[in-house]
């Protein structure tokens, strides 16, 4: 329809006719798809939607795979934690089983001596042979005192009561006290014992006390489970860090290569192919020795071979060393 107009611009000799630009031209192609993109643009909604879905769950199953994966390696910590509860409870069983035997046996020793000397089958008291049951009796009680000790310092150290008395200590002093401390021991059983120490060896910040314990404690090892002939060295010497090596060797029956990781453990004893002179060890010695080496930050190595011998080494740390004694 034609735009009418109520006036006419001034100096128009017609109306004025509105100009429009050409009419677009609309392609049927376009015409066709416009019905159809709603249903593109739904169909892509609909696409986005499971995508995210998809990328969520895939999240999720990543993430209870983690957990079954966490929960696995948990049940399995608490498998192994149960088996070795159940070890520690049968070695603690089998140990008071033998700490018993230890404690009976030269407990009815001395009552048995003590009985001799009451009657006095030999005659008064001034009879040779009544110092001989003495002696035996002294050793016997030297014995049991041992084992109340170690059964002392093991509830000590499991209730974290412990004491330490630290001080600047000569090793070759140490090693010295604990030849003397072995001496009968070892001539009893018929085994040499030698000392060796390097020359100006640094002192060692440590509780001596302690440190005598775990070098007799070996060496007590050492002397049961060595043959009459055989030997035994303590030495001591410098490292290449500049912490000090103790080291117990002897020439004894050795233990089983399966069994030296378990030699260290509380309450464990190693059951070897043979015993010299029927000898057996509690089973708290070298626990011990393992417990007051890391209360010194010091590390433990064994190297056995049966029917050849044992050595032990004690590695103290560079921080426990100090000027030359």
């Amino acid at each position: 329809m034609a735009q009418q107009y109520s006036e006419m611009p001034y100096g128009a000799s017609r109306p004025m006719v509105p100009r429009y630009g050409p009419h677009p031209k609309v392609s049927l192609k376009g015409l066709l798809l416009l019905p159809v993109m709603p249903l593109v643009w739904v169909v892509r909604g609909v696409k986005r939607r499971r995508d995210r879905q998809k990328d969520k769950l895939q999240r999720e199953i990543l993430d209870l795979r983690r957990e079954i994966k966490g929960l696995r390696r948990i049940n399995m910590e608490l498998m192994n934690g149960k088996e070795r509860a159940e070890i520690s409870d049968q070695r603690k069983s089998e140990f008071l089983a033998r700490i018993t035997h230890e404690l009976r046996t030269p407990l009815n020793a001395v009552v048995g001596f003590a009985d001799l000397v009451r009657q006095e089958p030999y005659g008064e008291l001034g009879n040779p042979k009544y110092g001989e049951y003495l002696t035996d009796i002294r050793s016997t009680s030297a014995h049991m005192l041992d084992l109340v000790n170690d059964l002392l310092d093991v509830a000590k150290i499991e209730a974290g009561h412990i004491e330490m008395r630290e001080s600047w200590a000569s090793v070759p002093n140490i090693l010295d006290d604990c030849r003397r401390l072995m001496a009968a021991d070892a001539s009893a059983g018929g085994v040499e014992l030698v000392v060796k120490t390097a020359p100006d060896l640094p002192a060692l910040h440590c509780d001596p006390g302690r440190v005598r314990q775990i070098v007799v404690n070996l060496l007590s090892n050492s002397v049961k489970f060595t043959p009459k002939g055989g030997r035994i060295t303590i030495a001591a010497r410098p490292d290449r860090v500049g912490g000090i090596v103790m080291r117990v060797e002897d020439t004894g029956i050795g233990i089983p290569r399966d069994a030296l990781d378990d030699v260290f453990e509380p309450y464990t004893q190693i059951r070897a192919n043979h015993l010299v002179k029927g000898q057996q060890g509690s089973g708290l010695g070298l626990s011990l020795v393992r417990i007051l080496a890391d209360l010194h930050q010091a590390t433990l190595g064994i190297e056995s071979v049966e029917n050849q011998g044992t050595t032990v080494t004690v590695r103290f740390p560079p921080t426990r060393v100090g000027r030359a004694t």
